[in-house]
């Protein structure tokens, strides 16, 4: 892992983030078909899952480290996960924190919520069966030590907006988990398969998170981690199925190209896929002014 506190340094000057941001957006959504649905992550359930809770839950864990490892998880912590998906952070959080909330709206997710936390002999926690656009912020003001949220940033145009929606329930720290993007040969190999000579959707979260947060005078910290996700030959279909349905028909040739790509890449699984992602967190009362000590 590396971690540096890049405050002093923001990675590119002259650009507007928040502009980059929403072009990058905007430029996914008329590539699409159709917008993801609820229904989506329901039938996804399971896949992700299955992803998450690799290595006993390696990718929650080591988050939890890298937070904890620069003290921004206090003791009798309470925690607000914005789209939790399968428990993603509540099952290695609530092992150590007083409380962990989860913002899921997806039925499926919230069934895996509660089966994965059986498994792993948590309770403290709970469910906001919400799109996190649709909870009202107000009634939960400060009330948590920690905010955070990873997979999700990138279907909110708005950024801004929800950050700072973010940082009004929380007294402490306020966390992004941002894929940094390695690029995967295979992902790109299969695109060019379906798709053509259409340019693949670009999920921008690293370093476009980091410098809009410090354009907007937050004072980002950060730290990489590497991580392994695992999942079985039909979960990864699973997957991929659901991927390309949003930006083309599901057709029984686009199906055969899914399956035979996974087949020579793992054979009758399971998939492995080896991903880093940046651990970003900020003290939103903290400001680089305030740092500085400029009045």
């Amino acid at each position: 892992m590396v971690g540096s506190s890049m405050m002093d340094s923001p990675l590119l000057s002259g650009i507007d983030w928040v502009r980059l941001w929403e072009d990058s957006y905007d430029s996914r959504s008329k590539m699409m078909r159709r917008d993801y649905e609820i229904n989506d992550w329901t039938e996804r359930a399971e896949d992700y899952s299955e992803s998450r809770r690799t290595n006993q839950y390696e990718f929650g864990e080591s988050v939890y480290a890298a937070l904890d490892l620069h003290g921004a998880i206090p003791p009798h912590a309470r925690v607000l996960e914005v789209g939790s998906g399968p428990g993603t952070f509540v099952i290695p959080f609530a092992r150590r924190v007083d409380h962990v909330t989860a913002v899921e709206p997806a039925e499926g997710m919230i069934r895996m919520i509660r089966q994965n936390a059986a498994e792993a002999g948590v309770n403290n926690y709970s469910v906001i069966p919400k799109i996190w656009q649709d909870v009202n912020s107000s009634e939960l003001q400060d009330r948590y030590d920690l905010t955070i949220t990873s997979t999700v940033i990138w279907m909110f145009r708005d950024i801004m907006a929800q950050i700072r929606r973010m940082e009004e329930v929380t007294q402490g720290h306020c966390c992004i988990v941002g894929s940094i993007g390695t690029g995967q040969r295979f992902e790109a190999e299969l695109w060019k398969k379906i798709m053509g000579d259409v340019p693949s959707p670009q999920y921008s979260e690293f370093p476009v998170i980091y410098n809009l947060l410090y354009e907007h005078g937050r004072v980002p910290q950060v730290r990489v981690i590497d991580y392994t996700s695992m999942r079985t030959f039909e979960n990864m279909f699973r997957m991929y199925r659901v991927f390309y349905s949003i930006y083309t028909e599901i057709t029984p040739e686009v199906e055969e190209a899914i399956r035979d790509a996974l087949y020579r890449d793992s054979g009758d699984g399971p998939c492995v896929r080896k991903y880093r992602s940046a651990v970003v967190w900020w003290d939103p009362a903290v400001r680089r002014k305030e740092l500085k000590g400029i009045a």
